[in-house]
């Protein structure tokens, strides 16, 4: 296999990065970046033979590779999970058969489950000194963000629940989130949003919330719907 033609490495903090060379038609990109028929491989070990880029070529027999996030511990060793994407998302299923089987012929330890593309944070706990627009643009500085809702569950208390554009995207605003709660207050508290909750993104009516910006802000929080977004 011709590696270095077909992909490109590189790392971002706890991440090794192997994503593919091929030009891909725009709404397709838009697509996989979004997550679309990510796979989740859990307990990979720490085994010389089951680098990122083994994991490539065994994965590229099945089709395309669009994307692998190997993510490693500050010593560069695995910390036993990564997301693979195939050019063609209709692979998935083919590749929840084939994957387990062919890593087992090759002695190689890896689980192959579909991704639950978790993309929601929820901060909540935040000090009462902080209104909704200065949590959103406190949160802006820290890491962006696609959209945030609010939810007034009592009288000026809330509870912020953040989106993002794909699973990855969430995972480096948790970890960046962690490193400035306290500015939120003592009790602040950052965490994944599960999406079987009745109040996560999967779920919520888009015409819920009512949106907001700066310009009609003074609405907040004597605001007669109790959810909002920006």
């Amino acid at each position: 296999m011709d590696f270095e033609n077909f992909y490109r490495t590189s790392q971002v903090n706890g991440t090794i990065y192997i994503t593919t060379r091929k030009e891909l038609d725009k709404d397709l990109k838009s697509s996989l970046e979004e997550g679309a028929g990510e796979l989740f491989l859990t307990a990979i070990r720490q085994n010389p033979h089951c680098t990122p880029e083994k994991i490539v070529e065994v994965a590229s027999e099945l089709g395309e590779i669009y994307a692998l996030r190997f993510k490693i511990d500050f010593s560069g060793q695995s910390r036993g999970y990564a997301y693979l994407q195939y050019i063609n998302e209709a692979l998935k299923e083919a590749a929840l058969e084939y994957l387990p089987r062919r890593f087992s012929q090759l002695n190689i330890q890896i689980r192959v489950l579909t991704s639950n593309n978790n993309r929601e944070l929820l901060l909540n706990r935040v000090h009462k000194s902080f209104s909704p627009w200065q949590v959103y643009q406190e949160m802006r500085k820290i890491y962006p963000f696609a959209i945030l809702r609010v939810y007034e569950f009592r009288y000026n208390e809330f509870i912020y629940i953040f989106g993002y554009r794909n699973n990855d995207a969430a995972a480096n605003a948790h970890q960046s989130i962690r490193n400035a709660i306290r500015r939120f207050g003592g009790r602040a508290h950052i965490s994944w949003f599960s999406r079987k909750n009745y109040l996560s993104g999967v779920k919520v009516n888009s015409y819920c919330c009512r949106k907001l910006d700066k310009e009609n802000i003074k609405l907040v929080p004597g605001i007669a719907n109790n959810c909002f977004k920006f």
